[in-house]
């Protein structure tokens, strides 16, 4: 009769189903036992034997052993083994239960178990996962999937770590079962919370920015990352918020912010003051020059020679990004100098884009270079015949050109050889100057124009391939 019963149960269960006697013998078995045993020992096991003794692991059949004389003694018992196939490895759960008649006494020992592996791994991983979770400097939250509505009180919080309680002051116990909408108050922002459902109705990731509150009334700022979490289906089972306090972030955001703004209004001012003083000298070197009959330096000539360096800071003061000089409005500004200094209505000068931002150091002494370019093309080139100026630049890898070109067409001869051997001021600034910035400046003459070309190093960053003196 028992063995008829437990024939119609072992069909039915999941995993294996045993009966041994009070010997060890065993009575009856399933098929999932009898499978198991093919693989443990190799073959299947027969009525009236004592299957801990087929077992190849000497250690396993003792332990096995063992479980069933304690069930045999009456007690229940649930044993884990580790068994072996190969390579792999497969957990098993057993339970040995006492069979006992009318009158208590023990006739037997039932034994039904199953393959336990994946719930292990699980339970592991889950175990590794809750200790990560308890050691994460930002809160975790994990919720319901659905609902999402108030009044059906969802979503509700099934989960929160240790960073969550020290964030919000709220202890797990007191938040489990309740809805995130705790932490809402009066400066919650609807736009973001509209944000936030639109996204839980699409079952889509979202990031939000919120004021909450913790549990004692005070504010924070809070930055949230929520992602649903799929089953194997697809199936979104529950959503996880990683929530990071950023309340001292964008306090400190908001320090560097006034600091930098504070500080760009120094440094054009800084600039602003700077192309004053440039200005006041220039003024003063005209008023001398205009009260000396023969004065002994070309004072005009310096004060033009300043005003192209005050062009430098008139331009940083304008701009935002006090580093860097644009190179195109830098010639732009200084040919317009140049025409107010020498006026040519016959002559008509360009600046044809280039792109190129020079850095501080570098953008005083090309200002300077350029300049005497400009002033010997209005000074030769109008005489021989030019009606065109152009100021161009050619850029590579790691180096800048600037020419300056103007139409002449009656140009001496001779003169690159001129400007080579001239002990002229400005010609020998230009030279000691394109040394300082590591570059070069080569006369050219060709058919019907003449060109003067300086080229320094330059790196692709901006910053200058050599090491040209500093400024400032």
């Amino acid at each position: 009769m028992l063995e008829s019963i437990l024939r119609s149960i072992g069909e039915v269960i999941p995993g294996v189903l045993c009966y041994h006697d009070l010997e060890q013998r065993i009575r009856f078995f399933n098929d999932a036992y009898a499978s198991l045993y093919l693989r443990l020992a190799g073959r299947v096991p027969q009525p009236g034997e004592i299957t801990a003794d087929l077992l190849h692991d000497p250690d396993l059949g003792a332990e096995v052993g063992q479980h069933r004389r304690r069930a045999a003694a009456g007690e229940p018992v649930t044993a884990e083994y580790t068994l072996r196939f190969g390579e792999a490895v497969e957990i098993w759960e057993i339970r040995y239960q006492p069979v006992r008649d009318e009158q208590g006494q023990v006739i037997g020992i039932l034994a039904w178990g199953q393959d336990v592996t994946a719930q292990k791994q699980e339970r592991a991983f889950l175990q590794r996962l809750e200790v990560i979770l308890a050691q994460m400097q930002d809160a975790v939250l994990v919720t319901e999937a659905w609902p999402i509505d108030a009044d059906e009180g969802g979503p509700r919080i099934l989960y929160v770590n240790e960073a969550f309680e020290r964030m919000t002051g709220y202890t797990r116990a007191e938040v489990i079962g309740q809805t995130p909408r705790i932490l809402q108050g009066p400066r919650t922002r609807r736009e973001e919370l509209d944000r936030l459902r639109a996204a839980l109705e699409q079952w889509q990731p979202v990031r939000v920015e919120l004021v909450n509150y913790r549990k004692d009334g005070r504010e924070f700022l809070v930055d949230i990352s929520l992602s649903p979490v799929r089953d194997p289906t697809g199936k979104v089972v529950c959503w996880v918020a990683i929530q990071r306090d950023v309340t001292r972030e964008k306090a400190m955001v908001a320090i560097l912010q006034d600091a930098l703004e504070e500080r760009k209004v120094l440094l054009q001012e800084v600039h602003h003051r700077v192309k004053n003083n440039f200005q006041t000298i220039i003024s003063l070197l005209e008023l001398q020059a205009a009260h000396l009959e023969q004065p002994c330096f070309d004072l005009h000539g310096i004060a033009s020679r300043i005003r192209a360096m005050a062009l430098i800071h008139e331009q940083l003061y304008q701009q935002s990004d006090f580093s860097h000089v644009l190179l195109d409005e830098l010639c732009v500004s200084l040919v317009a100098h140049m025409q107010q200094v020498l006026p040519a209505a016959s002559v008509r000068v360009e600046v044809r884009p280039g792109h190129v931002a020079l850095p501080l150091n570098v953008a005083v002494p090309v200002a300077l270079i350029v300049h005497e370019l400009l002033l010997n093309a209005f000074k030769h080139g109008i005489p021989a015949g030019a009606h065109h100026i152009a100021v161009q630049f050619r850029r590579t890898a790691d180096a800048v050109t600037i020419e300056v070109i103007d139409d002449g067409r009656h140009h001496p001869p001779d003169l690159p050889a001129q400007l080579e051997g001239s002990r002229h001021f400005g010609v020998r600034m230009v030279r000691l100057l394109a040394r300082q910035l590591h570059g070069s400046v080569d006369f050219v003459p060709e058919p019907g124009r003449f060109c003067a070309a300086l080229t320094f190093p330059l790196g692709p960053d901006g910053g200058p391939a050599g090491t040209p003196p500093g400024y400032g």
